[in-house]
């Protein structure tokens, strides 16, 4: 009788998992065919670089906006149109020595990042600048290059380097 009754509840136990498999093999058909239906109703672009790029942009204008507007108008950027590097520096140098001037040395080189991506703001909107950002480093040199070497960009073959690194400044900050 022992034998027959392990038997009996062998059986009775391998019915019953084969019931469960069954019972969860049905609920996954019915997952896989859900997830299914759900992907045959995306459009063929899920996304372009361009809103991938919108998703978090550079947005330069309210970097300066946040860490400038209180003491400068506009117009004191239009001068920064025309700087390079060098007068970056100086003129954020010369900004600390401003009697009232209360910059944090950690945020200059934000700062001046952002007063150099500025220039590329005269002829790009945010979405190329954020374009730029998701641009992996070599293709960001050759992009910056080839912008350079355009009439009326502003910069200079030998400061790509210099904007560059403002580029990564920014992303590498872009809490504002």
């Amino acid at each position: 009788m022992g034998d027959e009754t392990r038997g009996i509840a062998g059986r009775v136990l391998v019915g019953v998992a084969v019931l469960v498999n069954l019972i969860l093999t049905i609920l996954l058909i019915q997952q896989v065919t859900s997830v299914r239906a759900e992907v045959d109703d995306l459009t063929d672009t899920l996304a372009t670089k361009q809103d991938v790029a919108m998703l978090r942009p550079l947005r330069v204008r309210e970097i300066l906006d946040r860490q400038c507007t209180t003491c400068h108008t506009d117009r004191r950027f239009a001068k920064a149109l025309a700087m390079d590097m060098r007068g970056i520096d100086e003129t954020v140098l010369r900004m600390q020595k401003h009697p009232g001037a209360v910059i944090p040395a950690e945020r200059l080189p934000k700062i001046e990042a952002a007063l150099l991506v500025f220039r590329c703001t005269a002829c790009h909107g945010d979405g190329v600048l954020s374009q730029i950002v998701l641009m992996p480093r070599e293709e960001r040199v050759r992009f910056l290059r080839a912008k350079v070497r355009m009439p009326n960009s502003g910069f200079r073959t030998d400061q790509v380097r210099e904007l560059l690194r403002a580029f990564e400044i920014l992303t590498n900050d872009r809490t504002g």
